[in-house]
């Protein structure tokens, strides 16, 4: 390798690495260890369970919610991305996905367990759900109490599958994509954005997996020893 291309490799590595430094990633469960994701989340009613590195929830019934603990979310989160993968095992309809949470969740009929006491201290009481496979499986929507509600589309959950979920939320707007198609993007600028995120479903049993919530300049990767710049990096220190 000559002094030139050795001079454009190492600013490639530089310019790599600086954006790596600036990516943030603010949560993440993959719940491949059980101990570790028991801290993570708060379930607020349903039968929530950890199991075969998947978060399951496992009751047929209305309102099932789980949400991040405290010490997992910094309340004054407004410009981020939230991502997972979610399949439906049985039952009326889909997923619920929630966002821009605070305060007191809605009951909905149900005698909800303790919230994350921080959560529960906040006003005011704010909730967003992505509504996926709602009303009878028939169509899909974002929900809100306190906020604005929109996203309609024709889109229903079939069992077994995989979905992959994207909710992009900033402080005046929130975009939902699935299966890496945004199906549509809502001006919202309730509450700044803020609100932390959850899982649910509604007379449904499923499974939840690779969540994770990442900053504007996306998520924090590791350099992997199997990756371009690892075996860049490997042979500019071979170079005499």
């Amino acid at each position: 390798m000559n002094r030139r291309n050795l001079f454009i490799a190492i600013c490639t590595i530089t310019l790599g690495i600086a954006a790596l430094a600036m990516s943030q990633t603010y949560f993440e469960d993959n719940f491949d260890d059980p101990k570790e994701s028991e801290k993570k989340w708060v379930a607020l009613f349903g039968e929530w369970e950890f199991k075969a590195d998947e978060y399951h929830q496992l009751q047929n019934t209305p309102n099932c919610m789980s949400v991040v603990a405290d010490e997992f979310w910094d309340d004054e989160w407004n410009d981020y991305t939230f991502e997972m993968r979610g399949s439906k095992t049985s039952g009326a309809e889909g997923f619920l996905i929630m966002f821009r949470c605070q305060g007191l969740m809605q009951a909905r009929g149900q005698a909800l367990e303790d919230p994350p006491p921080r959560m529960e201290k906040l006003k005011p009481s704010l909730e967003y759900w992505w509504n996926l496979g709602g009303w009878g499986n028939s169509r899909s929507q974002v929900e809100s109490w306190g906020g604005k509600a929109g996203a309609n589309s024709a889109h229903t959950i079939d069992e077994k599958d995989w979905y992959n979920i994207k909710i992009v939320n900033t402080s005046d707007s929130y975009t939902v994509i699935l299966n890496d198609e945004e199906v549509a993007e809502v001006a919202d600028d309730t509450e700044g954005g803020v609100g932390r995120i959850g899982l649910a479903t509604w007379s449904t049993v499923a499974k939840y997996d690779d969540v994770v919530v990442y900053g504007p300049d996306g998520p924090s990767l590791p350099v992997d020893a199997r990756s371009k710049l690892a075996t860049t990096w490997a042979h500019l220190k071979s170079v005499k």
